[in-house]
């Protein structure tokens, strides 16, 4: 991966290679890694098609850039969103909530991770869901909540059913008579049913 790049595109969002980043990122969610074109990618970009491979190389190595950018933005927006809770149970709830609302406000992030689950593996993404599954361990263990369960075994359980209750859009019609993302009721009936779960598989309770 271009380093270098990467972090000039994180500078500057309206760079080009920003630009590029955003467009696969949005084609990648959408088709996933195999389907997802360069062409088209660049086409969306708004830019010639060699300069996709100018400043990101291959397709592959421009999916690793998509990743990590993602997992980058993941951690500071938990971080950012996450609030004080006053017992275990208030501590859950604040961590479900800041990854729940992150995902809301950028929906292309849960189907790339859901997309990921279903991709062959690519050992350098691999890598960064382990950063991921670590970055969730140290925000348990930091509030307190760390020893009460097998935490990797939970790290795998519960964001596997997080991601793809974010996801599923049709199913979230017939639960909950609208799409989280455009339905406010919606969102705060998953939000209820996430904590629930959440404290469920951490054995957490008030």
């Amino acid at each position: 991966m271009r380093q270098d790049v990467l972090a000039k595109a994180i500078d500057d969002p309206s760079s080009t290679p920003a630009r590029i980043l955003d467009a696969a990122e949005e084609v990648f969610a959408e088709k996933g890694f195999a389907a997802a074109s360069t062409r088209e990618i660049a086409r969306r970009a708004r830019v010639p098609f060699g300069a996709l491979h100018y400043h990101w190389g291959s397709k592959a190595e421009l999916r690793e850039a998509v990743m990590a950018r993602l997992a980058d933005w993941i951690r500071h927006t938990v971080l950012r969103n996450l609030v004080p809770g006053g017992t275990p149970g208030e501590v859950m709830d604040h961590i479900t909530d800041a990854f729940l609302d992150a995902f809301v406000v950028k929906r292309a992030a849960a189907r790339l991770l859901y997309r990921q689950i279903l991709e062959p593996v690519d050992p350098r993404v691999q890598e960064m869901f382990g950063q991921l599954g670590t970055f969730g361990e140290g925000l348990l263990a930091e509030h307190g909540l760390a020893g009460k369960v097998d935490a990797q075994a939970a790290l795998l359980v519960l964001p596997n059913g997080f991601v793809r209750a974010v996801v599923d859009e049709p199913g979230q019609k017939l639960a909950f008579g609208g799409s989280i993302f455009t339905s406010r009721a919606a969102r705060e009936r998953l939000r209820l049913e996430l904590r629930r779960t959440a404290r469920l598989v951490f054995g957490v309770g008030e």
